[in-house]
């Protein structure tokens, strides 16, 4: 009866494993490739962030291909059942595998802070964001290494036939200190950009669902946690079965990461069925019971000749304008096109309400029609300055 239990809880390890890669390898690549489509459709050129995501990809395949190499060499098996040349290939996997966490997580940070530092381009904020880089900059470091130099001499840590010795606990005390680490860094770049949006001059609801897209990054600080709770449970002298939820939460961290980093941007795709720009969203009416004139979300695009990063100005020429727009628009403005001021740097988040959008309008059409009055009357000499 026991024996067929433990049988049990082998199968179960095994096929937990093959299920938990797939599934992330599915939702890191998919959200990925969606994220390009959403650029290809805005007919924006990739960023760096999109260049530093799509870098942290093959980093978070090695310890997927690890985890997968690891089922035929006895992951998810009690140690004793193991032969030793097949628990000497999983001990040089397992290594393997600790090689791809730091530099993966380095590249999804990195892309998540530049693409800050494009939204919110305040000199505060990019001294904050600048600081948080280089401290996980040095995380990524020094992981790498303390991984890297845990057994002296480095292959001590897969062969134990020759003379040499490891850390005790190197995978708990190693692992631990780093993902510590790493999860501080991640609450700070989770919390950096919400002081920014509730700063914004746009409506609650708004300001909310701006939080939401990015506090998508917390589902990695969730991981993060579970990660810790599985490493404390590794047990070296079994280390075949104890190491299955360690790898799982290990890939899974990079995947989420990944995967969240990604969904913010895939609103072109998919906005209005995540509630922006919704059609059902409660708008002010005039007397007459009309909506205002509005530009809804959907409809920003890029324009001039700026960087095209899917925050850009808003066609002022767009014609399908509905008043599917919350009652207040945030833009990312790269050019100075057709502005009416001179100290505009065109760079940073504006925020243009509809009674903003209302006034320049009137004073638009006021405009037209001053000049067309200047000219079917050229020798009046009416030289009358349009009202401001």
């Amino acid at each position: 009866m026991a024996v067929s239990l433990e049988s049990n809880q082998v199968d179960y390890n095994k096929r937990v494993v093959l299920a938990s890669t797939i599934i992330v390898l599915i939702f890191s690549n998919g959200s990925y490739i969606l994220r390009l489509m959403a650029r290809r459709i805005q007919n924006q050129r990739l960023q760096l962030d999109d260049y530093l995501m799509g870098a942290a990809l093959p980093f978070s395949y090695i310890p997927a291909v690890c985890l997968l190499y690891g089922l035929t060499v006895g992951l998810g098996e009690h140690v004793k059942d193991v032969s030793k040349p097949d628990l000497l290939k999983f001990n040089i996997s397992l290594f393997i595998l600790q090689r791809g966490n730091p530099p993966c997580l380095l590249c999804v940070k990195s892309s998540i802070l530049v693409l800050y530092c494009r939204l919110f381009r305040t000199q505060t904020f990019k001294r904050v964001a600048l600081g948080v880089w280089l401290f996980t900059a040095g995380w990524a470091i020094s992981a790498f290494i303390s991984n890297l130099l845990q057994c002296t001499p480095v292959s001590f840590f897969w062969n134990k036939d020759q003379p040499g010795h490891c850390i005790p606990n190197a995978l708990i005390t190693i692992g631990m200190t780093n993902g510590v680490l790493s999860f501080v860094g991640d609450l700070v770049i989770l919390c950096m950009p919400i002081p920014m949006v509730w700063k914004l001059q746009i409506d609650k609801r708004r300001k909310i669902v701006l939080t939401a897209m990015f506090l998508l990054g917390g589902f990695v600080c969730l991981t993060s946690i579970l990660r810790f709770i599985a490493l404390a449970q590794i047990n070296v002298k079994d280390i075949t079965f104890t190491q299955v939820a360690p790898g799982i939460w290990t890939y899974i961290e990079l995947g989420i990461g990944i995967t969240s980093g990604n969904l913010p941007l895939l609103r072109p795709l998919f906005g209005r069925w995540i509630g922006i720009g919704s059609k059902n969203a409660s708008q002010p009416t005039y007397g007459n019971g009309s909506k205002p004139l509005s530009y809804p979300l959907s409809r920003v695009t890029a324009t001039g000749t700026g960087n095209r990063d899917g925050f850009a100005r808003m066609d002022r020429s767009a014609t399908d304008v509905d008043g599917d727009s919350l009652g207040s628009e945030v833009e990312l403005n790269n050019s100075k096109a057709e502005r009416g001021t001179s100290d505009w740097t065109g760079e940073g988040i504006q925020v243009k309400t509809d009674v903003d959008l209302k006034i320049e309008e009137i004073r638009h059409g006021i405009e037209t029609e001053v000049r067309r009055t200047q000219e079917r009357t050229p020798g009046s000499g009416l030289r009358s300055n349009p009202p401001r």
